[in-house]
């Protein structure tokens, strides 16, 4: 049976809430949230297993379903930005300042810090390097590509909608399932197997209550809520 979620997510918040691990900082003018991904994730599928055979079938199978409008959405979904993840639900980000904007991007920082680190260490093989996989992926391809666990795009999504939704808790509902289909759009891309996406989501849920539990970020936090929230066309 697949483990529930929400369940897991919720075990890798409190994990990270618990542990006290030590952490380098990925950017050192952002809060130190770098998280030790490598020790909370599960080790992915081994390339001959059953689950990664049956997970690139799925991946054979969306291809071969996809639409037109599910082309598209996956690669307007390739960008790892604010305003990208948030127009997905229809909401449109407008004048935000130079240091709201950074604040989001020493998210992606912390992201693109903790996730490196992980996929050094598991090392899986991308779906469309594996022999005879049949995969035209909709992802940009290049010799320098990153290995697959975890996903960093679905680690991304959860990280920054998890912050969202405790900065528009009116739009908590559409903002979770916008980090199911943020990711999601990864696996109908062929860049990334369910299992990669499913990780990002933990990783994520980590990612999110280190910066959340961060005093600096905290702080920076209150400031950049009141104006995201204008620039989305919340009055408070």
């Amino acid at each position: 049976m697949r483990p529930n979620r929400s369940r897991a997510c919720a075990v890798a918040v409190t994990f990270l809430c618990l542990s006290g691990l030590p952490a380098t900082a990925a950017d050192p003018s952002c809060p130190n949230a770098t998280v030790p991904l490598a020790v909370l994730l599960m080790p992915p599928p081994k390339p001959d297993s059953a689950q990664t055979k049956a997970e690139l079938q799925e991946l054979q199978r969306l291809q071969e379903s996809r639409t037109p409008e599910q082309v598209k959405h996956v690669r307007d979904d390739d960008r790892r930005t604010l305003e990208r993840f948030l127009g997905g639900i229809g909401i449109k980000v407008e004048n935000l300042s130079a240091s709201a904007t950074r604040f989001f991007d020493c998210i992606d920082a912390s992201v693109r810090h903790s996730v490196h680190e992980a996929k050094s260490t598991f090392d899986r093989t991308r779906p469309y390097r594996l022999p005879h996989n049949n995969l035209q992926t909709l992802k940009k391809l290049s010799d320098r590509d990153s290995a697959s666990y975890p996903s960093a795009h679905a680690t991304y999504g959860a990280t920054l909608g998890m912050v969202l939704a405790e900065m528009i808790p009116e739009k908590k509902d559409a903002i979770y399932k916008r980090i199911q289909d943020y990711g999601y759009s990864r696996i109908v891309s062929g860049a990334h197997f369910r299992s990669d996406v499913y990780a990002g989501n933990v990783a994520g849920a980590a990612i999110a209550a280190s910066l959340l539990s961060n005093e600096s970020f905290r702080n920076e936090f209150k400031d950049v809520k009141g104006e995201l929230r204008k620039a989305v066309g919340l009055a408070d």
